[in-house]
This record gives C-alpha cells, structure tokens and sequence, in this order.
C-alpha cells in the first residue's frame, strides 16, 4: 500500500511555501488568491487515498485516462509578466543530491527530450527545475472569459496570433498607450490601465513569427509549444488581468498508488520513488523567472505540495538517517499556516513529502 499523501496549496497570506490543505478529485476547484494571481485549482490524483479526499477522480480520468495525476489552475495573473518570465517546476527547499538515485543523468536526458526548454540544477543547496509555463503546460488556453469543466480545452494560438499582430499587450513593435477597457472589462477595479499599444505586423510577417491556427486540440498544443521554445517568440507574449489563463499540467508517468516514477517509452526506466525520499514535500511553483545567482528565487504566484503524511514511511525514513538537525527548521517553517503548526507538526510533519 502507498504512503498517504497530502496536497497543500498557496494561502492569501503566502504564495510559497504551500500551506492550505486541498480537496483532491473535487468537482468544484479551490479559491487561490496571492499577491500576483487570483484563481482556482483543482488536484487529481488517480487511486487517491490520502487526506482531503473528495471523490474518485472520474470527473477528470473519465476524459484524461491515460493520465495518473494532474493540476489544473484557471485565473488571472494581477500584474504584467512575460511568457519568458513566466516559469513553472518544482523547488525544493533543501539539497537532494545525496537522495539522487542511480541514472539521475539518463533521466535528465529523458526530460530534456520531453521537456526542451526546462532549466535545472539538482545539486544545489536549493534544488530547482523549471520551464517556461506557457511552453511546458500540456494544454492552455488564454481567452477573455474563463473556461469551466474539469479540464483546459487547448485554445492558446489566436490570443498569441493576436498579440503578434498587435492587438493585445506586450511585445516589441512599436509604442504608445491603450486602454485595458478596449479588450473587455477588468476584474481588477478600473477598466483603464496604460499598456504599450503595438502596431501590426504585415500579414507575412505573422505568418512568419506566430503558431499556425488550425487543426485539432492536440495539433494546436504541438504547434504551441513548438513556437514557444524559441526565447525571442516568447519575450513577444505578455499576460495580465484582461487575459484569462487555463493552465493544465498533466502527466502518466508518476504513479502515485505505487509512488513510482516511469520514464518515457524508450528508456525502460522505472524509480521507487520512496526509497528515495529525504522527508521533503515536493513542490510545483508558477513563479517569475529568477536571477542568474538565483534561478529559483522569483516572486512565486502559486504553488502547490505534494508530501507524505504516512508514519511508517517516516519511521523508514528515520531507519535510513531522517533528516539532518539542521535541515529540520527548514522542513519546519514549510509545515505551519500563518503562525500556527499544522496539527501535530513538530519534528515528525517535518518529513513529509512525496
């Protein structure tokens, strides 16, 4: 039997570390409100038994089968930021790089070819991989009004089209102002906000530098993604509160019934995940890009803690070593909401993780 697990999410007092406990395969998603984004977000996990259980799941697997897990967040981001700045990956708190498992290399490789533009190094002090969000989500859509339902139906290439060409944001033709009120009303007090007005590119010039319309839901994520491995194309796409992100990041390859990690077909590799684990949650931050000295360190928007919560699994991983006396505080901090301990956080919450 797998360890039980607990999902946290951000609170309206801190984006990260991730500290509200979230419903998991719930129907109706959670209320995610920071400095920076106000939003929703849903938690599936196929076969949950942990904490915060609200159903089965089938609202999700019913259409995504093939996946075993997945997050879905849907908002508006409350202040501008680029597709190139925007980043999303998991950061740790504390060094693994004594926790890596053998053919940690060969798996790095698996995700570059999955995942061409991520970013990481696993051998800091604070661990870090992360990729642009809008490139590495495996379905988005930016619209004016919000999408519903339990999962993102692909509609991103005509807002990106229409950036190019001008009509929206930001990117590097021209200058000038524009009302936020021309494209709709704001959710965020006034409707005017003064943002650089663009001129438009020839029709050649579009055809040249945007995604290609057209074709189905998978097509149009390819052709989304493709184009956004290109930095400069990203540079050009900006986001704020008159655009509506859907973002849903899903996958099949971490099994969370056997918390067991397969890589892509080709590599024939599967990692148990448990008998590596060094008591820290795992955590998917969105966040701005951070500094050369600081990859990991820009402001986070949301985030969201997968961590075991099992007292087996922590009294295996006491067997192993536990956790170094002064990596508890660290493992602590990230175990309190507001000024209070989560219940019974001590020294043994502070193992937590998945």
């Amino acid at each position: 039997m797998a360890p039980r697990l607990r999902v946290l999410l951000s609170s309206p007092s801190a984006a990260h570390p991730p500290t509200a406990p979230c419903p998991v395969n719930s129907p109706t998603p959670t209320k995610v409100t920071t400095d920076g984004f106000d939003g929703e977000i849903s938690v599936w996990v196929k076969g949950f038994e942990g904490d915060e259980r609200a159903g089965d799941g089938s609202e999700y697997f019913g259409v995504r089968g093939a996946m075993t897990y997945a997050i879905v967040v849907r908002g508006r981001f409350t202040e501008q930021v680029s597709a190139d700045e925007l980043m999303f990956g998991n950061v740790f708190e504390k060094p693994i790089r004594d926790s890596l498992p053998w053919g940690t290399s060969v798996a790095q490789k698996a995700i570059y070819f999955v995942e061409p533009t991520l970013e990481m190094d696993l051998y800091a002090d604070r661990p870090w991989a992360l990729s642009p969000a809008l490139a590495s989500m495996n379905h988005l859509a930016l619209t004016e009004e919000p999408q519903e339902g339990p999962i993102v139906k692909e509609d991103s290439v005509e807002r990106i089209k229409h950036q190019c060409e001008g009509e929206y944001g930001a990117s590097d033709y021209g200058a000038g102002e524009h009302c936020a009120s021309d494209y709709g009303p704001s959710d965020y007090g006034p409707s005017c906000s003064v943002l650089p007005r663009r001129r438009s590119l020839d029709r050649a010039d579009v055809a040249d530098n945007c995604p290609p319309e057209g074709g189905d839901e998978k097509a149009q994520a390819a052709a989304r993604k493709r184009w956004m491995t290109d930095k400069a194309n990203r540079e050009k796409i900006s986001l704020n509160h008159d655009t509506h992100v859907s973002m849903e990041f899903c996958n099949g390859y971490l099994d969370f019934n056997t918390l067991s990690l397969s890589l892509p077909a080709g590599f024939n590799m599967t990692f148990p995940l448990l008998k590596y684990w060094d008591g820290q949650p795992v955590t998917y931050v969105c966040q701005r890009r951070g500094t050369s000295t600081g990859p990991a360190d820009g402001k986070v928007f949301w985030s969201v803690a997968f961590e075991i919560v099992d007292e087996e699994a922590k009294r295996e991983l006491e067997k192993r070593g536990g956790v170094k006396e002064e990596d508890k505080k660290v493992l602590q901090d990230a175990g309190k909401v507001g000024n209070e301990e989560m219940p019974q956080a001590t020294e043994e919450n502070d193992d937590d993780v998945d």
